[in-house]
């Protein structure tokens, strides 16, 4: 039995892809939800280049005059680089992956206005974070110091009585994912899901939902880390 009603989610990376889901299962579920992305959607309320510290603080003012949300997700990132080097990959990714989060919890933690409303953080993260799964350099890094500056406010914001979680999703089928261009036939699809997820099945946004409603509704779960794969890094590290 839920204790809580017209829950406010702040989603940030709302327009398409997982995001876009997110927003229509968050209003589907009865939640107040605003969505924040670069691009405009029929799920943005406020548009937004997250790893801009400018345009993160005009934002955060922009919404302060509304309403401040009780809980955020951090939904915002990119999954590969074009970049020619090494170095602008990283770059490039950090700024996407990393820094669309930190940008914004830097400014919001030292405001009393957001901390005393909010009561929790959620991160979306990959689990390419995890140390036994390997995937492209610049990718893993990235997520790894999503994760690493996650445990870290975890101890800053318990004080104000703000829970951090995070989601380490697997591979997500959707919309605009990836994994929708990648295989020439069913078959295909089918062969790799086979190899890779034990339980023959991608993970899909509603996992994710489902994921981020529990952690909303049990107030005791503190700096968590939900590994949300089916166990595809136990089988498929490579």
């Amino acid at each position: 039995m839920r204790l809580e009603k017209n829950i406010s989610i702040l989603l940030l990376g709302s327009s398409k892809g997982l995001g876009k889901v997110l927003y229509e299962l968050f209003k589907k579920n009865k939640y107040e939800v605003v969505g924040v992305s670069r691009t405009d959607s029929a799920q943005t309320d406020f548009i937004c280049d997250l790893s801009d510290k400018n345009q993160v603080l005009k934002l955060i003012k922009d919404i302060s005059i509304t309403t401040i949300p009780q809980y955020i997700i951090f939904n915002a990132g990119k999954s590969n680089s074009n970049k020619e080097t090494l170095v602008e990959r990283k770059e490039e990714l950090m700024n996407h992956n990393f820094y669309t989060s930190k940008h914004f919890v830097e400014e919001i933690k030292v405001n009393p206005f957001w901390t005393d409303n909010l009561k929790g953080l959620t991160f979306i993260n990959s689990i390419c974070a995890l140390e036994n799964f390997k995937c492209s350099e610049e990718y893993k890094y990235s997520k790894k110091e999503l994760l690493k500056y996650c445990r870290k406010i975890s101890n800053e914001l318990i004080t104000k009585k703000i829970r951090i979680n995070s989601i380490l999703p697997g591979n997500i089928m959707h919309e605009n994912s990836v994994w929708n261009k990648k295989f020439e036939s069913k078959e295909d699809e089918e062969k790799f899901v086979e190899k890779t997820m034990p339980f023959d099945d991608w993970i899909y946004p509603e996992d994710v939902f489902k994921t981020i409603d529990f952690l909303i509704h049990n107030q005791n779960v503190v700096n968590t880390e939900i590994v949300l794969d089916g166990g595809q890094n136990l089988i498929s590290p490579n």
